[in-house]
């Protein structure tokens, strides 16, 4: 597996990643019974203005089979993983992990990580906890969406730190 850099600007790029998130959150979808979750509504330009950073996991032979997202926050001190998506065919073969080690390895030790997951979400709530999140805080954006909100403390890595 090769994680690269993902570069939005280029539009074959963001169709490949569009397609990607459509066919990882379509399963998360059905696993918590919310059809209409939000990455599912959004277009190839939603994506290519999001201002997120990317990298994406591809097979040897190029095929984009994963991807993470980070925003830093204003204050500088956290960075929030706004996208984890991993495609179907390729589920518990690491590509979740492997993502999030690099993302985690790309910036300075000293920052704090936050994500959220749908608390139904056990799949990614366990990764997450293995790496070294935390449960800080549920939510709900909408009545039928539970979040829960995640954080990684400076030092505290679990598996990603090894």
């Amino acid at each position: 597996m090769i994680i690269e850099r993902l570069d939005l600007t280029d539009e074959n790029t963001a169709e490949e990643l569009w397609s990607l998130q459509h066919a990882a959150y379509r399963v998360e979808a059905s696993l918590i019974g919310v059809a209409d979750l939000p990455p599912l509504r959004e277009s190839v330009a939603d994506l290519m203005a999001c201002g997120e950073t990317f990298w994406g996991c591809r097979t040897e032979d190029g095929d984009l089979v994963g991807a993470i997202s980070t925003e830093e926050e204003t204050e500088g001190d956290t960075v929030a993983l706004c996208r984890v998506m991993v495609h179907p065919e390729h589920f518990r073969q690491g590509v979740g992990r492997l993502l999030l080690t690099h993302a985690i390895g790309a910036y300075p030790g000293d920052v704090r990580w936050e994500v959220t997951a749908e608390k139904r979400n056990l799949p990614a709530i366990a990764l997450y906890e293995k790496l070294g999140f935390r449960a800080v805080e549920t939510f709900a954006p909408r009545p039928d969406i539970a979040m829960l909100r995640m954080r990684l403390e400076p030092g505290a890595g679990g598996e990603a730190k090894t």
